[in-house]
């Protein structure tokens, strides 16, 4: 019969998960060389999703250090007390059963920890749709778009671009350009996928970007048109913001051109049919209000049956908003039809997420760790440490 021990045996506790350690870092080194993780060359290599996620591993450091203090000061306990009362008062251990646990425990833990990294390798095909569309977003920036009718601290302009952020943060995938017009027309931003760069376009617009001041719908629109790539198989559209008012050509027959392509046409109407005065320096009100050369002071009003007309002629959609934040709702859903208008279908080559492995080997470890008997343990014992 094999003498019962009252004591972890430390030290060789401590060298056993030193082994284990270097002989299952060095394996994996090894693995991940072989699958190409630490070259820079063609071919499969494996990847990581998340690999930031590897950097909680180093927990093993603290956890181990706090398993060796928890043994050596049950050690410490029964060293301390008397001969008399070691036996009443604590029962014998085990070394290996103790290392056991910890080896599963630790194993389950770190295949978790890759498991969560999402390890990448190989590829699969899959079938997919892709939902083209160019968008380009066509601001007005003449000089009635700094009237403050809506909101007495916030320009039509200033609330334009705010609507215009709100629908970039709303897009997914679509493609986007940004026009400013007003006697004339220019490209701000031509068409990406950068909502970034067009978000922050967007903020530096001003009405002085255009010193030829008036409203003009028809260069607007064909500049629009013009910005669009030469793809067939992409819808198009474009959304115009303006007040409502126009100054020079009937836009008729760049809408009739428009509606004969079947490019999408979205109208937002922004201001007040009460209106406001238009102020001569937007950075300087206490320069007053422009006035015609009667001396009548300027009044823009919002233009509800204009934008309708534009809407209609174009064979589009038209809404108006007189709110300080409008709301895109119908817009945005008007978006998402352009987008089921022309989808192309696509056989893609996806990463597979190899995740499923080390969590497999996770579980197993943990379901060992909790499940494995006395008696097992005791038998393995018996076979691989003599006491």
């Amino acid at each position: 019969m094999s003498k019962k021990n009252y004591t972890y045996r430390v030290g060789k506790i401590t060298a056993g998960i030193v082994v284990w350690e270097v002989i299952f870092w060095t394996l994996l080194t090894i693995l991940f060389s072989i699958l190409g993780y630490f070259s820079h060359g063609s071919g499969e290599q494996v990847n990581f999703k998340h690999p930031e996620v590897l950097w909680l591993n180093t927990v093993l450091i603290p956890i181990v250090l706090l398993y060796l203090y928890s043994i050596q000061r049950t050690n410490n306990i029964f060293t301390a007390t008397g001969e008399k009362v070691r036996e009443h008062i604590f029962r014998p251990v085990s070394s290996a059963k103790s290392y056991f646990r910890f080896f599963l425990f630790r194993n389950a833990l770190v295949f978790l920890i890759i498991a969560m990294a999402q390890p990448i390798f190989g590829s699969k095909k899959v079938q997919g749709t892709v939902e083209s569309l160019e968008l380009v977003l066509c601001l007005d920036i003449s000089n009635s778009m700094n009237v403050k009718d809506i909101d007495p601290e916030t320009s039509r302009l200033e609330i334009a671009k705010r609507a215009i952020a709100q629908l970039v943060n709303n897009l997914h995938g679509e493609k986007i350009g940004v026009c400013v017009f007003a006697n004339s027309a220019f490209t701000q931003l031509p068409i990406t996928m950068d909502y970034d760069a067009a978000k922050m376009y967007v903020n530096d617009i001003e009405t002085s970007m255009i010193s030829s001041q008036g409203t003009n719908i028809r260069a607007a629109l064909e500049n629009s048109v013009s910005m669009f790539s030469e793809d067939t198989e992409t819808t198009k559209g474009i959304i115009l913001v303006t007040d409502g008012e126009n100054h020079e050509d009937n836009p008729n027959d760049i809408l009739a051109e428009i509606k004969e392509k079947k490019h999408q046409l979205i109208v937002l109407g922004l201001g007040t049919k009460g209106g406001g005065l238009v102020p001569k320096n937007p950075d300087r009100p206490e320069l007053g209000y422009k006035s015609t050369a009667m001396g009548t002071t300027v009044l823009s009003k919002l233009n509800p049956q204009f934008i309708n007309d534009i809407a209609s002629k174009g064979g589009g959609y038209a809404t108006l908003s007189s709110d300080p934040f409008p709301d895109l709702t119908g817009l945005l859903t008007q978006i998402n039809r352009m987008k089921k208008s022309k989808i192309a279908s696509m056989e893609f080559d996806v990463k597979e997420n190899r995740y499923q492995l080390p969590l497999f080997c996770s579980i197993l470890f943990f379901t060992l760790y909790l499940s494995l008997s006395s008696s097992i343990f005791s038998s393995v014992e018996k076979i691989v440490i003599k006491k």
